[in-house]
């Protein structure tokens, strides 16, 4: 293999993850934009391991500023299908970040950067999480209230 283009069909896992740790994410969006090692840190808790779930705080308004969303794989437990989630944490404006792994959640995230526009927020977005129940089926999703 001496002077060949390495490809990914020569590559053993971990050569392909490593790959993938260094690539230039384009699977993710993230508007808190930090500047200090104390922001740094702050912000990678936040996108790393958000202090509380969405899910928790149906009901409950949350006054959002900022917005992490990352691409995950999901697996179904029962089928074994594999595909692409969004996962979302909202940043309030006291840094606490609240995430979901939800496409009910990333289609209103979505409706709300129409109408607002991307953030930062400087007056932030008081978006309170809800749950529809259909059948079997529960979506989680967002409304605005003043």
């Amino acid at each position: 293999m001496e002077n060949e283009i390495m490809t990914t069909e020569h590559m053993e896992n971990d050569e392909k993850m490593i790959m993938d740790l260094t690539a230039e994410r384009k699977t993710s969006l993230c508007s808190l934009k930090a500047k200090t090692p104390e922001e740094k840190i702050q912000l990678f808790n936040i996108m790393n391991n958000p202090e509380k779930r969405i899910a928790d705080c149906i009901n409950i308004p949350i006054e959002v500023t900022d917005i992490f969303v990352e691409v995950v794989t999901c697996v179904n437990q029962e089928t074994g299908e594999v595909k692409e989630c969004p996962r979302i944490v909202l940043i309030d404006k006291n840094g606490v970040g609240y995430t979901s792994v939800s496409f009910g959640i990333f289609s209103a995230l979505k409706k709300v950067m129409q109408v607002f526009g991307n953030p930062t927020w400087k007056i932030p977005v008081k978006l309170v999480p809800t749950q529809l129940t259909k059948g079997t089926n529960k979506i989680l999703t967002l409304n605005m209230v003043k």
